[in-house]
């Protein structure tokens, strides 16, 4: 009883606090001073160094690269209770920290579905107390290549850390490193809801389904998924496929959801359902912002990013950083890229492939043989999870 007292007299205390945010991007206002950079909340434990001593459960989403790096990833940490490798391509597991246990599963909905898996069948048997404090660290094999090692998001202290706090939840991939707080993690959700992908080229894989099934937009997915935790109209967004949870916020949604979106990204490995997937996790997992939070956000941005193919909805604050890496209508490489595809679906429909690499390759007629060598170049092996920003695996 004393501790319910103490808890509802913190979160009186806290409402207080935020009623009265100063500023979303400062050091002086502890309770809302991180949230445009999504980076500090209250309730974190007190240092970086600090959190080596959470309890951690970590799971791999493997497809062909060595975890060797897993070892040197988590040293230091001095209570992981549990690491679950999940493999689908097909390839041996190499250089898995000792103790970890490997699990074989059809190459089915890439990281999201590994992810989806781990919560619906492997979690509930490793966190059975109301009161488990533990944190989950969501990897992929590549975590440490191309361009996640570019970012300190990734680093595993920093993401205990800041899962640890009232939001229960941390991305590994900031926008902070790359455009200085001109972006923010946080995004107008009536914008993104709108996003809308139709077709995926690159990690691409022989898969028998199509990409796309109906004319759905992110929020036809994430509606049809019934959560009942309700988001507001600023959610926080994670991209890459990286990033750590409270087990409390995990079992916050009603397990119907996770066992939906497993059952969903079970249709194929290369489909529209993944990329929605990616940008639904923070939104499923962080804590929901409260309404004067959502305001002082709102007030902080000048504007909401538009680019309904890529980082689509995010908030913006315009300065030098915002003018250099964005454009009204989203970034030129970008549209030329959808554009085309778009030329390409025209020409072809379901076989874009085939005159992708003749508009490449300004061939006038394509042989029988460049085709099939072409589709043999694909391989098989799945994109582990989405990630926008560099070349997706």
């Amino acid at each position: 009883a004393a501790a319910a007292a103490a808890a509802a007299a913190a979160a009186v205390e806290d409402e207080t606090l935020i009623r009265t945010c100063k500023c979303v991007d400062c050091e002086e206002d502890a309770v809302c001073g991180g949230l445009w950079r999504a980076n500090r909340y209250p309730g974190m434990v007190s240092s970086v160094e600090e959190a080596i001593h959470k309890k951690l459960h970590i799971v791999v989403s493997h497809c062909n690269t060595p975890l060797n790096w897993m070892s040197g990833y988590l040293n230091g940490f001095t209570n992981v209770a549990s690491i679950h490798v999940i493999s689908k391509c097909g390839h041996e597991v190499e250089g898995a920290p000792m103790g970890a246990t490997t699990v074989v599963l059809p190459n089915v909905g890439r990281c999201d579905h590994t992810y989806a898996y781990f919560i619906t069948t492997i979690l509930p048997t490793l966190a059975t107390s109301k009161d488990d404090n533990s944190i989950v660290i969501f990897l992929k094999d590549t975590t440490t290549e191309e361009f996640e090692h570019q970012d300190p998001g990734t680093e595993p202290k920093s993401l205990v850390h800041i899962a640890s706090s009232s939001n229960g939840f941390a991305c590994g991939v900031t926008f902070d490193s790359m455009w200085a707080g001109s972006w923010s993690p946080y995004h107008d959700k009536d914008t993104l809801f709108t996003f809308d992908i139709k077709s995926y080229r690159e990690g691409s894989t022989a898969d028998e389904v199509p990409f796309r099934v109906g004319n759905k937009t992110l929020g036809d997915f994430y509606n049809s998924l019934n959560v009942t935790r309700s988001a507001g109209s600023v959610v926080q967004v994670c991209y890459g496929g990286i990033f750590a949870a409270s087990t409390a916020n995990i079992f916050k949604q009603d397990m119907r959801v996770w066992k939906t979106i497993e059952k969903a990204l079970e249709r194929g490995d290369n489909i529209q359902e993944g990329h929605y997937m990616e940008r639904s996790w923070g939104i499923l997992l962080a804590t929901p912002l409260k309404a004067s939070q959502i305001e002082a956000m709102k007030k902080h941005s000048t504007k909401v990013r538009y680019n309904p193919f890529s980082i689509h909805g995010a908030l913006l604050r315009e300065g030098k950083e915002a003018d250099d890496e964005d454009e009204e209508y989203g970034d030129d490489d970008d549209v030329d890229q959808q554009q085309q595809i778009k030329e390409e679906e025209e020409l072809s429909g379901d076989n874009w492939e085939v005159f992708h690499f003749y508009v490449l390759a300004g061939v006038g007629v394509i042989s029988a043989v460049s085709v099939i060598a072409f589709t043999l170049s694909i391989g098989t092996t799945g994109r582990q999870c989405g990630l926008p920003l560099a070349r997706r695996h």
